[in-house]
């Protein structure tokens, strides 16, 4: 029993470890990421202009939408609001869980986003080598996205179209990278909220995130979408593996018939008895 409990705790201790060797691989101190949250200079891009471009089919923008957010996510003032208000908590760290690390706010939840990001999806690495790209973009979305307060429903769609087509032009970025972006999002602001994350706070985080992200992966799935790839459990297309599978087998090997087992061809003067 010692020994086995000596490795149980040995093996937690090495866990520990690693999990704290993983956030230290992609973090840096906090000075330097200040430095770096302090160097995001403002997005003077011009997102209002109308759309023209051609948009993705609803079953293929649909079939990318984060699993825990509305199917239709609605969008209302008050989910802004509401979103802006429970952000400056964070930003502040002011919740019972952020306090008693004496940390800036935008420190704990980087690190905490981009940990389980990276764990989630390794791929993410290549997207964001370096930790100013990482605060680059998380702040420019935060801002993106509360910046709706006051306008309209269709200037906003139009915005989160200009900026779903925006991210063509991203290297690496792939159609499911949205769903996990954003799902690590709201988990992360619940999890830093606390006793903060209500109920009606987690629907405003959905609503409002989920709204953003339809219309932008309408834009950026248009002539995108390679269906024999849904699945993200098949890694390569599923006649192109068969025909490799058929490349490897050995000439001359054929299938081995069970003992009685024939083969039968039907045709039109089939006689089949019951």
């Amino acid at each position: 029993m010692g020994a086995h409990g000596s490795k149980r705790s040995a093996r937690s201790i090495k866990q520990t470890m690693m999990s704290m060797m993983g956030r230290s691989a992609h973090s840096m101190n906090d000075d330097a990421l200040m430095a770096a949250v302090s160097k995001v200079t403002p997005d003077d891009t011009s997102w209002n202009v109308e759309y023209r471009r051609p948009l993705a089919s609803s079953d293929h923008y649909h079939h990318y939408m984060p699993t825990n957010m509305p199917l239709c996510p609605i969008y209302q003032e008050s989910y802004v609001q509401e979103c802006g208000r429970s952000w400056k908590l964070i930003c502040k760290a002011s919740t019972p869980k952020m306090r008693p690390y004496n940390k800036e706010g935008i420190v704990l939840f980087y690190d905490e986003f981009f940990h389980r990001l990276f764990q989630r999806d390794p791929g993410f690495y290549d997207i964001f080598p370096g930790i100013r790209k990482r605060i680059e973009v998380l702040i420019k979305a935060m801002k993106f996205m509360l910046n709706d307060a006051g306008l309209e429903e269709t200037k906003v769609i139009e915005r989160c179209r200009n900026l779903g087509y925006r991210h063509k032009t991203i290297p690496k970025v792939q159609p499911h990278h949205f769903a996990a972006y954003a799902q690590t999002f709201v988990e992360v602001a619940m999890y830093w909220l606390d006793v903060e994350a209500t109920p009606d706070v987690g629907e405003a985080w959905s609503n409002l995130i989920g709204f953003n992200l339809k219309y932008m992966l309408q834009a950026y799935l248009h002539d995108l979408v390679d269906e024999s790839a849904w699945n993200q459990n098949i890694i390569a297309p599923v006649a192109a593996r068969n025909s490799e599978d058929t490349a490897k087998k050995p000439p001359g090997v054929k299938p081995v018939k069970k003992k009685g087992q024939s083969k039968v061809k039907l045709d039109a003067s089939t006689n089949v008895h019951h």
